[in-house]
């Protein structure tokens, strides 16, 4: 950054170039000007936490990086180097940060930088449940056959309740509630105990779908009952939902994929065995995050540590590659205290969103 700032003068998008003639001693300075596109390709490039730096370096690179069209360019770029989010509530406070996601190289290890964002206040009544389309959200988790969807219309917040045939509960335990939902081409499943009232008085396990644009309800029966234990992660794999969760002591994978045949929903299941050295078995818990855009299952301790790892376990290749976390000493603090940390694969970059990040 101070390089650039030697380079483009202060509300100028002009780049000094000094050249020497051998016949004189003086020197000939000349300001050919940076091409706006040539910036615009650049900027896109880089991580959200630089634009934001570089937004207040001058009036003109505030106004190029703050236009609309720049907006969503980096949005479509962020969207295509997809990071991991984590987050960590200690001590009444709220930690965000995030790494780049591994997609490539599955067979040797490596390490990542976090970018740290701004910490917020946190609630123990609050929970951090999803996260939709690169946003975090919550949830309900009271027995109810009513819904409260909070519509975004001209900037004005709009809640409308819509209601369910059936009544169900969600999960209400904060360690896993975040990995029983999921989001699929605008359609939003979470797992759910469902009481239907109305025929037998009796209680099912299901998987709640609820089509965001129709904003209509059905369900998904669930066949095997293990399936809705509370180490259950749903995925979306390949626009397929799936359901995923440790078995035989952490040392193995098993996947259930939903199949629709000829309108009949079916549940396929695979079995994945983790190398034995993949985690020493005297160590902490694991938890199953989600699945990448790659077709990598991603692991990790449910609590922090230092060092921090996450694994990256490939379905396709059946590879697993370990990633350590760096740049953590923000949260030195914590190592006694041992919080819970929640993490979201296929985190996307919004401008929109900086002021409330930084």
């Amino acid at each position: 950054m101070k390089i650039l700032k030697q380079l483009v003068p202060e509300d100028n998008l002009t780049m000094s170039r000094s050249t020497t003639h051998s016949s004189t001693d003086e020197r000939e300075y000349t300001k050919p000007i940076i091409p706006v596109d040539l910036l615009i390709d650049i900027f896109s490039r880089l991580p959200l936490k630089h634009v934001a730096r570089f937004r207040c370096l001058s009036k003109s690179w505030a106004s190029i990086l703050g236009s609309p069209y720049f907006t969503e360019l980096f949005l479509t770029k962020s969207s295509n180097r997809p990071r991991l989010l984590f987050t960590v509530n200690s001590y009444g406070k709220l930690f965000f940060f995030s790494t780049p996601q591994i997609t490539q190289n599955p067979h040797a290890n490596s390490s990542v930088v976090a970018t740290w964002y701004k910490t917020h206040p946190w609630k123990r009544h609050e929970r951090t449940s999803s996260l939709l389309h690169g946003r975090l959200s919550t949830a309900a988790y009271s027995n109810t056959n009513r819904a409260w969807v909070l519509t975004l219309e001209t900037g004005k917040l709009l809640w409308r309740m819509i209601e369910c045939k059936y009544h169900y509960v969600m999960f209400r335990d904060p360690t896993y509630t975040h990995r029983h939902m999921i989001c699929i081409d605008g359609v939003l499943y979470y797992l759910a105990c469902i009481n239907i009232i109305d025929i037998s008085h009796s209680t099912d396990f299901a998987i709640v779908c609820f089509d965001v644009k129709s904003e209509k309800f059905s369900f998904i029966n669930i066949d095997d009952e293990s399936m809705y234990r509370g180490g259950s992660t749903l995925i979306n794999y390949k626009g397929r939902l799936g359901v995923v969760q440790f078995t035989d002591y952490e040392r193995t994978l098993c996947l259930w994929l939903l199949e629709d045949a000829a309108g009949i929903n079916k549940w396929s299941t695979n079995i994945y065995e983790l190398p034995l050295s993949w985690k020493h078995p005297c160590t902490e818990n694991f938890q199953i995050v989600g699945m990448t855009r790659t077709c990598d299952i991603v692991l990790s301790p449910c609590k922090f540590s230092d060092p921090f790892y996450v694994f990256y376990y490939n379905v396709e290749r059946k590879t697993l590659a370990r990633t350590e976390i760096q740049g953590l000493q923000g949260l030195q603090e914590l190592k006694c205290d041992r919080p819970l940390v929640y993490i979201f694969p296929d985190y996307v970059e919004d401008l929109r969103l900086m002021e409330s990040l930084f």
